[in-house]
């Protein structure tokens, strides 16, 4: 039944009163317990009720009023409060009580409080949540400094604590309210978090963003950046501004009743972050409380955010732990930077104005100015951030315009423009566009004038957000080249530091323009063209660039463009104009696309309307040029130019019938007289070009010129020389007869002169060569020149011949070839013969010169040109004797008279001499192939086969080429263009043809070239046909089989050139296996050349010859390659063939070199060793198949691109091979094999892996080889192999490889050592992997474990070379931290015992004797010792130890402990020894209970190798280890252990083993304190008297066993007591005076410290000393009178009232007074000092008669002594005054005492 409200207002009047009747001190307990229930009657329905109720509460309040020590009940009132059944006004008062007792609570209690305030806080009233939160924060201060984590818990243990954490709402809410808090400021830190405004800030700011995305003015604010009336804005002093982050009513919130403190808001914000960090709260909910920490003006706050950033949400790493890319976490993330919009101005109405002032108190202000910093950085991390429109431009405008902002947010803010530009979608971004384009230029314009450093910075950023806008919206650029034109024009005028930028940002815009077209374009050219020739270098850069960017290769104006940056004076800009006129190369993968150049006319009419000079000499009449012009454009961008015009014109499809005469108009332009020589250079070939095309018209053209052409014979450059001399040439097809007969005698009177200092050289070399082309046409009937003015001019170049300057003669000698090209030189003929004109045949013999390059070699290369070639004359080759051929008519016998000169200069020494006289042979032959020429020209030839000038080979192998007959070229070729050589041209020829680039050079159509063929007749064909037999034979047959290098060298290259250039002539189709094998057999010579153009020789014969030899071929070079027997070279050996290459054998005993047969054979004969010969030709034959191995890799590289399919058979016999060829340390094998490799291997990855158990027996095998190179290529090889292996793969193999590499670390060879030293590290990093169960299955990582643990134990540690111990070491301990203890723990007993061996065996065994000879050399041994130790603990091997000992289990102990055992016995050395005892230590320790059932066994091994064992140090490690096993042992075995000590130390005369008994037992009582306790009883006794040894070191540690096991002494005492007697007893009768010493030492000790325990026993001990007194006097035997005169003063009753004589007091004296009779001086001594005492302790009785006699004795004799000058003999005194007067001394105290005692 209900109460009634008259009983409730009753029941409440009694709690009244008794509230009101409770004392002070009384008041919390009541409280405690009536106040909820007092609130809890609220929920009455009475009223009467209700008002009580609240008149109790009134007197409450009244009364804890100032009392803050009163209590409340803080729990209770929460329960109420949280109770379901509590209503609203229930709540609404348990609320403010809950508030009062918070602020009355302890810290630990608020703390313990949070959990209850936060629980479903979510569904409390809204008034009240402010005051929770507000109350949980409060409570939160308790974690400012968190307790220790282990207090804390888990993070899961922690979070449980607080259930609201798992509601989404609760949790929510509680980081509403903490960011408020962690924005929150107190007035005295604003001007922290609030810069000053601008002075005249922006207004334009909103007005952009309002007409930009239509919203709202976020930044139309005050210049404080909120409303000043806490509140308005305003400068005067008043209200309080609102925080940024903040609303003003959020900060009401936050204050509460009134705003805290600094220090309590600090401890309130630590709070919050160390909580959200205990409970493990998610990143991305707690990221905005950890970035507006970091950004706090307070620095405990800001390092707490800073460090929470960096641990919980990794900002600073490349993987952050919050999710950047959540949409809604970024919009949190911009609601923060940006506020909330700012309202509307308010009506004048007053309910409208009302309606205003709330919404201005609740407009929330943007983020302070540091934390829109924090911000920027991650908006540049996130895309979310780049695609949140308009948030985004907000945010960009604000950075810039905001009237707060700062030169960094200004900086970041156009940082994050470019983030947007580049990530932001086209959807989001376009509608944009065009507004962002506007605002940054504006941005540009506006600070233009601006200097300082962040200003500069600024613009950087704006033209890099500019680039970046362009590239994603190019249509706003397209059609307004006017930015553009703002970007070149600001390159002049930016300062270096935005400059850069700028220019990257220009070379970006250029994406934008690409695609332009009509006037936009134009505008784009003009502006390129103004920009080109800017002063400014980056205008100049960026207009080339875009040159070469936006227009398309054939663009005319583009290519002009980029001619005129390659005559710029800086280099980057010339590259780039360089790179502008070179063909653009297609992209990787993307499909090939044709090139296509500008047409010539158009580029050439380009350029001469930029340059109206240029058109004004091409228009001006031919010959009427002013040469003294100066040039238009730089030298440089000339030569660029005149360069691509002639690609442009050789690129034309089609060449016109007549030459370009615009085009010539240029070149002529570029030969005016200031021009640069390699201009002219440059001009007079491409000029040469256009008349070689079009002979006839350009003779026309040019025929009245010829003056002009002329001028350019005497030119510096002999090249123009030559191609002006071509020329003149050419332009003889259009003069008259005369004019070229006089055109002709003119150029002969310059050289023809007798004197010949009256022209210069380059005036005779230039006319000789304009003869010989000039004579050449001539000889055609084109002009028809009369024979004799032809046979003056021979006549006149046979003469120069003999010139003095050699250099004058072989040009000479070239033009007469060139001639000699049109057929038989037109000489005098002594007698009239019959000649038919000169004419030409065609039969061309379509061949190509090899495939791989070579300098000056048949494919077209140069080298350094080296003189002083060596002469013909030395050792000539014997040739077929010509001198009984008779010429066959006379114009025969005058044709070749010239000859002889011609050979005759081939014997120069100059080598550019030697090249051009073979050179004309060559030539004379192949015009006119008769006997007169071709014997003596190919004498001379052959004999440049001594010749070890390369250049000089090639060029006499293209001269027999021409005497062979059928090369491909014509003499049009040679004459009329740029002519080098075959080679050069068959090159050109090739590069320019459309040919597909995989068909070999060999396969190049010659078919267009007009053949050179000698004018023959029936007869003089068949001499050449001779000559041919001849050229076959003698290089075939001598010279590629000589005894000499060089010679064999020669006829490699020649008959390379005739395989090349002739190689489908008839007479050699047959021959093509005969020349494989004389290639196959120079594949093995010594010289690098040979064996390269034999290889190369192969490949030309492969692609000439058919199926069944290419199959022999190949069959022939996969037997080298493989190491195959060579067939037997047909080389006669002579003294001075080069068996070895000079140096590579070192010199002779007494000095030289050891090169030759002749040097070997006599190193040999002066050894007495003739057989040693045969050594050497067995090495020198190895040197010769690796030469064949590396010549033939030459040859199959070239013919594994044709072969094909016909590889297929070789590949898997030949892969492993090729495979550590790669490797060889011979840099010329190595590249060799890696050429073929890579022609034969398509996929080298996946060929690898298909063969890789063969490459891997292939290594393995040739690392045991005999041969060094080929163990030095396979662990190079190896190394390689290895890597990224798996198990499966390796499985079979590892044992192997392991054991050969830990062979080759012991190599014999350096090179070898180290390369397996790079191997070992390889392997020893992959088996750590595969023992890793972290990176491979743990399946697999025992198997491998179990492969190589045991093989580095059993091989490895046990080898007798320190390094492959030290390798087997260092990988096994890297292995155990690697592995994990199921992999391990199979292995753990050999491992430990392994490494406890090796403790010792990898010391420097110096250090042994370092320690015998410690005492001799000053040393103290035993620190030695402890420094070894040390140094062992510290090495791998003690790592390792420490993981056995962390891995061991009870079941690897059963096999580990014997084994353990017997090496302690059986361990040597020092660090052995005391490795076994730590180990064992330390597997005690992590074993615990586990080693129990082993304790006895390591007890017994231990104890009896420490019995055994001299050196402390071990003894010590071993006592240690002893009692670290007792602590687990059973009681028994400890007793034992102790009896075992004890019995040590009463062993006679073994000081060691008292030491060693001192550290059991002082061990075992620092380790096993329990089992010592149960045995102290027998140990105590014996550690009072051992402390008294005479040995320092057992005494002091019998001494710290004494204090550390007794608390009291006199208690210890009379407890060991019963047992002390008997020791001492037995010390002092012992036949050891150490013992006895320590006895009498413990005795006094005991007499001094005995007490009542003491009397007892003071009788036997007395009578045991009286025994002991008489007898020899021993060292130290003074201690047994100190002890007896203890004694005596101890307990001087006891001996007083003894009943046995010979422990009474009377004895005792007696005793003494014995002792002062006796000799010796310290021993007297101490027996007067004894006697004293006994006399004072025996007081009580009379003993003057007894002692005085003899006490008065010593003074009187004293006396004596002094007045007598002789010697004194009476027994009793000793000699020396001091000792004798202390005894008298002594002696008078003793009477003196004694007379008054019995006074």
């Amino acid at each position: 039944m209900a109460a009634t409200a008259q009983q409730e207002v009753e029941s409440l009047d009694r709690v009244l009163t008794r509230l009101a009747t409770t004392e002070e001190t009384n008041l919390e307990k009541v409280l405690s317990r009536l106040l909820p229930v007092v609130i809890a009657q609220l929920k009455s329905p009475h009223d009467l009720t209700r008002k009580k109720v609240l008149e109790m509460l009134s007197h409450v309040n009244k009364r804890v009023r100032g009392h803050d020590q009163i209590k409340l009940p803080l729990d209770a009132l929460l329960d109420l409060y949280l109770s379901e059944s509590s209503v609203p006004l229930v709540k609404n008062f348990a609320v403010v009580y809950v508030e009062m007792a918070m602020d009355r609570s302890l810290l630990d209690q608020q703390t313990a409080a949070v959990s209850k305030l936060l629980k479903n806080i979510s569904n409390q009233s809204p008034q009240h949540q402010p005051i929770l939160l507000r109350l949980a924060v409060v409570g939160l201060e308790g974690l400012a400094h968190p307790p220790p984590k282990h207090q804390l818990g888990t993070e899961e243990e922690f979070a449980a604590r607080y259930p609201f954490l798992q509601n989404a709402r609760d949790r929510s809410l509680f980081l509403g309210f903490a960011a408020k808090i962690m924005l929150y400021q107190p007035p005295a830190l604003l001007p922290r978090v609030m810069p000053a405004a601008a002075q005249n800030p922006s207004e334009a700011l909103g007005q952009l963003i309002q007409s930009s995305i239509g919203g709202g003015n976020p930044l139309a604010r005050g210049p404080s950046g909120g409303s000043l009336s806490r509140g308005s804005s305003g400068g005067a002093p008043g209200p309080i501004p609102t925080p940024p982050g903040l609303a003003k009513q959020d900060v009401g919130v936050v204050e509460g009743k009134a705003a805290p403190s600094v220090s309590v808001l600090q401890k309130r914000k630590l709070g919050i972050l160390n909580f959200t960090a205990a409970a493990g709260m998610d990143p991305n909910e707690a990221l905005l409380l950890y970035l507006i920490a970091a950004a706090d003006p307070q620095d405990a706050v800001s390092r707490r955010g800073e460090e929470l950033l960096r641990k919980r949400c990794g900002l600073d790493s490349p993987k952050p732990s919050v999710n950047l890319e959540d949409p809604a976490l970024i919009s949190k993330l911009f609601h923060l930077f940006q506020g909330s919009p700012e309202p509307q101005a308010a009506s004048t109405t007053q309910p409208a104005a009302a309606a205003a002032t709330a919404v201005a108190d609740s407009h929330v202000l943007p983020a302070g100015v540091l934390l829109q910093s924090r911000l920027m950085s991650l908006f540049t991390k996130s895309t979310a951030a780049a695609n949140h429109f308009p948030g985004t431009i907000q945010v960009i405008l604000s950075c810039v315009y905001g009237p707060t902002t700062t030169a960094r947010l200004k900086q970041q803010g156009m940082e994050f423009a470019v983030w947007v530009f580049k990530h932001a979608e086209d959807a989001q971004l376009q509608p944009h566009s065009a507004t962002i384009l506007q605002k940054l230029l504006q941005l540009l314009n506006e600070d233009s004038a601006a200097s300082d450093t962040p200003t500069l910075t600024l613009r950087g950023f704006t033209y890099q957000a500019l680039g970046q806008l362009a590239k994603r919206s190019p249509q706003l650029f397209q059609k307004d080249s006017d930015i553009a034109a703002q970007f070149f024009s600001a390159l002049s005028v930016e300062p270096p530091g935005v400059r850069a930028a700028l220019q990257e940002a220009v070379s970006t815009l250029a994406s934008a323009y690409k695609d332009c077209s009509g006037d936009a374009a134009a505008r784009i050219e003009q502006l390129l063209l103004g920009s080109i020739t800017s002063p400014q270098e980056a205008s100049r850069l960026c207009s080339a660039q875009w040159a070469n960017r936006l227009f398309p290769f054939q663009h005319v104006p583009a290519r002009y463009i980029c001619m005129l940056a390659t005559g710029d004076a800086k280099l980057e800009i010339r590259e780039e104009g360089q790179g502008g006129l070179n063909p653009p190369k297609p992209q990787p993968g993307a499909p090939q696309v044709q090139v296509t150049y500008p047409p010539l006319a158009a580029m050439v009419a380009y350029i001469q309307s930029r340059h109206a000079a240029l058109k004004q000499a091409a228009n001006s009449p031919r010959g009427s040029m002013d040469m003294t012009k100066q040039l238009p454009l730089a030298p440089k961008a000339y030569l660029a130019l005149i360069a691509f015009l002639r690609e442009c014109r050789s690129k034309q499809e089609a060449q016109p019938d007549a030459p370009p005469q615009e085009y010539l108009g240029i070149l002529e332009h570029a030969m005016v007289k200031d021009a640069p020589g390699e201009l002219h250079v440059a001009a007079i070939q491409a000029m040469l070009e256009v008349g070689g095309d079009h002979p006839h018209p350009f003779a026309a053209l040019y025929q009245g010129h010829l003056t002009w052409l002329k001028a350019f014979l005497s030119h510096t450059d002999a090249t123009a020389r030559d191609a002006a001399g071509k020329l003149c040439g050419i332009v003889m097809l259009a003069v008259r007869p005369s004019q070229a007969e006089t055109f002709l005698t003119d150029l002969t009177s310059a050289f023809a002169d007798q004197d010949l200092k009256k022209h210069k050289f380059e005036l005779q070399d230039g006319h000789l060569a304009a003869t010989g082309y000039v004579l050449a046409q001539s000889m055609t009937g084109q002009p028809a020149i009369s024979r004799e003015a032809q046979q003056q001019a021979t006549t006149a170049l046979s003469d120069a011949l003999t010139h003095s300057q050699h250099a004058l003669a072989a040009t000479a000698a070239a033009a007469l070839g060139h001639a000699g090209l049109r057929g038989a030189l037109p000489l005098p003929q002594p007698t009239p013969a019959s000649s038919s004109p000169p004419h030409e045949k065609d039969s061309s013999m379509d061949v190509v010169p090899p495939s791989a390059k070579r300098p000056r070699s048949p494919d077209g290369g140069t080298t350094t040109t080296q003189s002083g070639g060596a002469s013909a004359g030395n050792g000539a080759v014997e040739v077929v004797d010509s001198s009984e051929a008779a010429t066959s008519d006379a114009a025969s016998a005058s044709d070749t008279s010239v000859m002889p000169k011609i050979v005759a200069l081939m014997k120069d020494k100059d080598v550019k001499v030697v090249q051009k006289a073979a050179t004309a042979a060559g030539h004379i032959c192949a015009g006119h192939a008769v006997k007169g020429n071709l014997d003596p020209a190919l004498e001379g030839l052959f004999a440049l086969g001594f010749n070890k000038n390369e250049d000089v080979l090639f060029t006499v192998g293209e001269a027999l080429c021409f005497a062979f007959g059928g090369v491909p070229v014509s003499a049009d070729i040679v004459l009329r263009s740029s002519f080098l050589s075959i080679a050069t041209w068959l090159n050109s020829k090739q590069a320019s043809s459309a040919a597909d680039a995989s068909e070999g050079p060999q396969d190049m159509d010659t078919d267009s070239a007009q053949p050179l063929t000698a004018s023959t007749s029936g007869e003089a064909g068949s001499e050449q046909s001779a000559a041919q037999d001849e050229i076959i034979k003698k290089v075939m047959q001598e010279l590629v089989f000589h005894s000499r290098a060089e010679v064999r060298c020669a006829g490699c290259v020649w008959l390379l050139s005739l395989v090349s250039y002739t190689g489908k002539h008839p007479k050699l189709m047959p021959l093509l296996p005969e020349i494989q094998e004389a290639f196959s057999h120079l594949l093995g010579d010594q010289n690098e050349l040979t064996q390269e153009m034999a290889s190369r020789g192969m490949s030309v014969v492969y692609s000439l010859g058919d199926e069944s030899a290419q199959k022999q071929l190949l069959d022939g070079l996969m037997g080298v390659l493989q190491g195959g027997a060579r067939k037997k070279r047909a080389v006669k050996l002579t003294g001075e063939t080069q068996v070895f290459e000079e140096g590579s054998m070192g010199e002779a005993p007494g000095g030289g070199s050891l090169s030759t047969y002749k040097e070997l054979c006599a190193l040999a004969t002066d050894m007495g060793q003739p057989d040693l010969v045969y050594r050497f030709m067995d090495l020198a034959n190895h040197h010769a198949s690796l030469n064949s191995s590396r010549g033939a890799a030459f040859g199959f590289a070239s013919i594994a691109k044709l072969a094909g399919e016909q590889l297929g058979p070789y590949i898997a016999n030949l892969v492993p091979k090729l495979y550590r060829y790669q490797y060889d340390p011979n840099a010329r094998v190595r590249d060799s094999m890696s050429h073929i490799w890579r022609a034969l291997v398509a996929e080298p990855k996946k060929t690898v892996d298909e063969h890789f158990g063969a490459i891997l027996k292939e290594l393995l095998k040739e690392m045991g080889g005999r041969l060094w190179r080929n163990r030095e290529a396979s662990c190079n090889a190896l190394s390689d192999l290895l890597q990224g292996r798996r198990w499966p793969e390796l499985k079979p193999w590892l044992s192997d490889i392991w054991s050969m590499v830990l062979r080759a670390v012991d190599d014999i060879k350096e090179s070898v050592r180290a390369a397996a030293a790079v191997l070992v590290k390889t392997l020893r990093n992959l088996t750590l992997r595969l023992c890793d169960p972290q990176v491979t299955p743990p399946g697999e990582a025992g198997e491998a474990v179990g492969l190589a643990l045991p093989l580095m134990l059993e091989k490895g540690v046990t080898s007798q070379v320190a390094e492959v111990r030290g390798l087997a070491l260092d990988t096994i301990a890297k292995m155990v931290k690697a592995a994990g203890p199921p992999q391990i723990q199979p292995h753990l007993a050999d491992l430990s015992i392994t490494m406890l061996e090796s403790l010792s065996g990898m010391e420097d065994s110096r250090l042994n004797y370092v320690e015998q000879h410690a005492e001799r050399i000053g040393l103290d041994s035993d620190k030695l010792e402890s420094l070894r130790v040390s140094a062992s603990k510290a090495s791998p091997m003690g790592d390792t130890l420490d993981l056995c000992a962390r891995y061991a289990d009870s079941k690897t102990l059963e096999e580990m402990v014997p084994k353990l055992c017997g090496l302690v016995k059986r361990g040597i050395g020092l660090n052995t020894r005391t490795g076994c005892a730590r180990f064992i230590t330390a597997l005690t320790t992590r074993q615990g209970a586990d080693i129990k059932p082993h304790t006895a066994a390591f007890i017994k091994a231990l104890v009896t190798a420490a019995r055994a064992e001299k050196s402390t140090t071990v003894q010590r490690a071993y006592a240690q280890a002893a009692a670290t096993v007792a602590k687990y042992s059973s009681e028994a075995r400890v007793a034992k252990l102790v009896e075992e000590a004890v019995s040590m130390y009463t062993t006679p005369g073994d000081r060691e083993a008292r030491l060693l008994s001192s550290m059991i037992i002082r061990e075992l009582q620092k380790q096993a304190a329990e089992a010592f306790a149960g045995q102290a009883s027998q140990v105590m006794p014996l550690a009072f008297i051992a402390k008294s040894d005479e040995d320092p070191g057992v005494g002091g540690l019998w001494g710290e066993i004494w204090e550390e096991g007794t608390t009291s002494l006199s208690a210890a005492l009379r407890l060991y007591m019963p047992d002390l007697v008997p020791l001492i007893t037995a010390g002092l009768t012992s036949q050891q005076w150490g013992q006895k010493k320590a006895a009498a030492k413990s005795l006094a000790d005991l007499a001094e410290a005995g007490g009542d325990a003491l009397p007892p026993h003071t009788p036997t001990l007395i009578s045991t000393i009286l025994q002991e007194l008489p007898g020899r006097l021993w060292e130290g035997k003074e201690g047994m009178l100190a002890a007896l005169a203890a004694l005596c003063k101890a307990a001087p009753q006891a001996v007083m009232s003894s009943s046995q004589p010979s422990s009474s007091s009377e004895a005792v004296v007696e005793a003494l007074m014995t002792a002062l009779a006796r000799k010796k001086q310290a021993y007297r001594q101490a027996a007067l000092e004894a006697l004293q005492v006994v006399l004072e302790a025996f007081s009580q009785e009379d003993h003057f008669e007894a002692v005085a006699g003899p006490l008065l004795g010593t003074p009187l004799q004293h006396t004596q002594a002094a007045s007598s000058s002789t010697q004194v003999s009476h027994p009793t005194l000793v000699s020396g005054g001091q000792g004798f007067k202390s005894q008298t001394q002594q002696s008078l105290s003793c009477l003196h005492h004694l007379v008054g005692m019995v006074t």
